[in-house]
C-alpha cells in the first residue's frame, strides 16, 4: 500500500495573545536555537536540523507559557491519493491555521508534517500573486514556482484563461482585479498545473454559480487523477458532494473524523444546540395587559412531559399558561413559529375558529402540532391573545419559548441521491412529499438514471 501524501502527527500549534509575549519569546526561541548544543552543529544544515526536530519530537509535552493558547493540537490523520478530506468547524477552530501549517507559511509547535508530492493552496484571494503584475505574468510566476518550465506553462496557458474566464483582463495588473477575478485566476493556475497536493479553503464560495460548478468538476476530476485533496467549508452540501471523509475540528482539536453523512449530521445537531442554548437569556417573559397576562409558554411532548428538542415528525405540543383579569368572551389564542427571524407557519383561532366562550381568572390552552414537517432547525415560538374580533392584541406577544428539531427520524425520507443529507439539513425549513413522472424522460436506463449513450 503506498505511503499517505499528508501524513499530519500530533501537530499542535500555540499563539500568544499579548503582542509583547509573542515578541519576547519569539527573542527567546530564536535564542536558544542559535546556542545550540555542540553535537547538532554538523556541517550538514538538514541532518542537524532533523536530529533537533527528533529531539524535540521525543521532548516531553510543551506547555504553554504566560498569555500562550493552543490553536491547534493534537492533531492526527492521513490523506491518501485520490481523496477528498473535508474539514469542518466553527470559527477560530483552527481549520485556517492547520492549512497554513500544512503550507509551510508558518511552523508546527508540536508535533511533525509528511508531505510527498508537490503541494499547492489556495487559501486567500489571489495567495500568491503580485499585485503590480499582470494575470499574464502571474501565471508564469506560479508556474515556476512549483517546479515547471515555461514551455510547459505555454502548453496550459491557454486552458488555464479560458477556464478563468479572464481573458480579456488577462494583461492588466491583478490589483485592478474584483475579488472573484482574483478567485476564478487563483484557482485556475493552482487546478491546470497538476500538483500532487491542494488545499483549498473556502475560497470557491466567492465565485458565481457557474464557475463554482466549473471548480467542482474540475476537483472531481483531479480526484479521479489520484490528487489528493483538502477542502475547507462551511457548506455542508458542498463538503458531502465532495469529501471522502471528513474531519471536525472544535477548539483546536479533532472532535471526530470518519464517514461524511454521519459527521455532517453530528454536526448540525451541534450547531442547533449551540444556537439554541444561545437564545435561552435571549428573550425576556411574557408581556402583560390591563385584562390578561401571558404567564408562560411550555413545549412538551405527546405524553405530556416538558421537552425543547423534538426529533423529525414528532408531535410538538405547546401550552400556554395565563391570567385573566376579569371575563373575557371569545379570546383568540396565536402561535407564531419562526426560524432566524422567517416566519415558518401559524397556528391562529383567527384561521380555524376554535376559541373558549370566556375565560376568567388563571387557566391554560394547548395546541398539538401533529407529524410536522420541520427539518433540523432552532425554532421560536411567539404566543399572543386578541379580542373577539381578531384585530386588537390583549397582551404582548410572548417570545420566551423556543425548541429544536434534531436529525432522529430523517431516515424516514427517501435519502437514495449522491448528497442528500448536506442539502436537506441546510437548505430547508419543511420537508414535502414528492414524487417524479419520469415516463417521458428520454435516455433513461432500467435503474431510472441517464445512460451515457
Amino acid at each position: 500500500m503506498p505511503d499517505p501524501l499528508i501524513e499530519v502527527h500530533h501537530v499542535g500549534k500555540k499563539y500568544a495573545k499579548s503582542l509583547k509575549h509573542a515578541m519576547a519569546y519569539g527573542l527567546a526561541d530564536i535564542a536558544k536555537s542559535a546556542f545550540i548544543p555542540r553535537r547538532y552543529r554538523s556541517v550538514d544544515f538538514a541532518t542537524r536540523l532533523a536530529s533537533i526536530e527528533e529531539d524535540a519530537r521525543a521532548a516531553a509535552p510543551v506547555a504553554l507559557r504566560k498569555s500562550e493558547f493552543w490553536a491547534l493540537q493534537d492533531v492526527n490523520f492521513n490523506l491518501g491519493a485520490g481523496e477528498c478530506a473535508g474539514i469542518i468547524g466553527h470559527n477560530g477552530a483552527g481549520k485556517s491555521t492547520l492549512f497554513k501549517i500544512l503550507s509551510g507559511i508558518i511552523s508546527p509547535s508540536t508535533g511533525s508534517i509528511a508531505i510527498r508530492g508537490r503541494l499547492t493552496s489556495l487559501i486567500e484571494v489571489g495567495s500568491g500573486f503580485h499585485p503590480m503584475l499582470s494575470g499574464r505574468e502571474n501565471i508564469y510566476i506560479s508556474g515556476a514556482v512549483l517546479g515547471m518550465g515555461s514551455k510547459e506553462i505555454d502548453k496550459k496557458f491557454d486552458e488555464i484563461v479560458a477556464f478563468s474566464g479572464v481573458e480579456e483582463f488577462i494583461d492588466m495588473p491583478v490589483k485592478f482585479y474584483s475579488s472573484g477575478m482574483h478567485v476564478r485566476l487563483g484557482f485556475s493556475v493552482l487546478a491546470h498545473l497538476e500538483p500532487e497536493i491542494m488545499l483549498i479553503d473556502e475560497i470557491l464560495a466567492v465565485g458565481d454559480m457557474e464557475f463554482q460548478k466549473k471548480c467542482i468538476d474540475r476537483i472531481n476530476r483531479m480526484r479521479e487523477e489520484n490528487m489528493a485533496i483538502a477542502l475547507v467549508s462551511h457548506n455542508m452540501h458542498r463538503i458531502e458532494s465532495l469529501s471522502d471523509f471528513v474531519i471536525w475540528l472544535e477548539h483546536g482539536k479533532v472532535k471526530m473524523r470518519g464517514d461524511t453523512q454521519e459527521i455532517i449530521e453530528q454536526y448540525r445537531a451541534w450547531e442547533i444546540e449551540k444556537y439554541r442554548q444561545a437564545l435561552e437569556p435571549a428573550r425576556p417573559g411574557g408581556g402583560s395587559g390591563e385584562k390578561i397576562s401571558l404567564h408562560k409558554v411550555e413545549l412538551l411532548k405527546s405524553d405530556g412531559s416538558p421537552a425543547t428538542r423534538f426529533g423529525y415528525g414528532e408531535d410538538i405540543r405547546v401550552r400556554v399558561k395565563y391570567e385573566a383579569r376579569e371575563r373575557i368572551p371569545d379570546p383568540k389564542f396565536q402561535l407564531f413559529f419562526y426560524t432566524d427571524e422567517t416566519l415558518v407557519f401559524v397556528a391562529s383561532m383567527l384561521i380555524d375558529g376554535d376559541c373558549p366562550e370566556a375565560i376568567e381568572g388563571p387557566g391554560q390552552v394547548t395546541c398539538t402540532i401533529r407529524n410536522p414537517d420541520l427539518l433540523p432547525r432552532v425554532y421560536e415560538v411567539a404566543a399572543s391573545i386578541r379580542e373577539s374580533s381578531g384585530i386588537v392584541d390583549l397582551v404582548d406577544w410572548n417570545r420566551d419559548a423556543h425548541f429544536s428539531v434534531t436529525s432522529e427520524g430523517l431516515d424516514t425520507i427517501p435519502m437514495d441521491g449522491p448528497c442528500p443529507v448536506g442539502l436537506l439539513m441546510q437548505a430547508g425549513i419543511v420537508h414535502q412529499d414528492y414524487t417524479w413522472d419520469l415516463d417521458a424522460a428520454v435516455g433513461l436506463g432500467a435503474e431510472g438514471c441517464p445512460t451515457d449513450e
